[in-house]
């Protein structure tokens, strides 16, 4: 037993070792050349974790921009960087053109987020909504109120507590819901 443990974890570490000789190459199928590597050695910190996190194609196609994308690169989200890569290359050339038109010499790159992962997922946030009234509604209150039917379910009231007409509400919970009991239920418990 001892030794398949250890045959196993041979095993293991002859595989994890080329993973581990270059760690800001992870997922690429490609090699760097030494000009690309010792641009990505002169990149801020925060740009490297940026080029890490991009899916392998993305980071290869990266390396095909030329200068003056590569500047327009920096300053789109990873999301949009993302998109770009996906599009076919006619759009892809028409958004490169986009880009280019809305950057300038006031340009500056987008910081990435602390936050920030692999995935762009959507991000739920709440807030509070109020639906305002009709001009002329006036909402009825007390002797006002209408009876429920069918076309009218809000603001109105139920039948049996206006004039007593109509079906009666139960005092007690039966137990099951009313539409899977057959026939009436008496209006008080029974045996109370």
């Amino acid at each position: 037993m001892r030794n398949l443990i250890l045959a196993g974890a041979a095993a293991l570490a002859f595989t994890a070792a080329p993973a581990l000789a270059d760690h800001h190459m992870d997922g690429e199928a490609y090699a760097w050349s030494a000009d690309q590597e010792a641009m990505y050695d002169a990149w801020p910190a925060d740009r490297q974790s940026a080029y890490d996190r991009w899916p392998g194609d993305v980071q290869q196609y990266y390396w095909t921009l030329t200068p003056a994308q590569t500047e327009g690169w920096w300053v789109l989200t990873d999301a949009q960087r993302v998109s770009i890569y996906e599009m076919t290359p006619e759009a892809r050339a028409q958004a490169w053109a986009q880009v280019a038109g809305q950057i300038g010499p006031d340009a500056t790159p987008v910081a990435p987020s602390a936050s920030a992962s692999a995935s762009t997922a959507p991000r739920f946030v709440s807030k509070e909504v109020s639906q305002s009234t009709p001009a002329g509604y006036t909402s009825a209150s007390g002797e006002n109120l209408p009876v429920c039917d069918s076309m009218q379910q809000d603001g109105c009231i139920n039948s049996w507590a206006k004039n007593k007409t109509g079906n009666r509400p139960l005092e007690y919970w039966p137990g099951q819901p009313a539409s899977e009991i057959p026939g009436k239920l008496p209006a008080k418990k029974p045996g109370s």
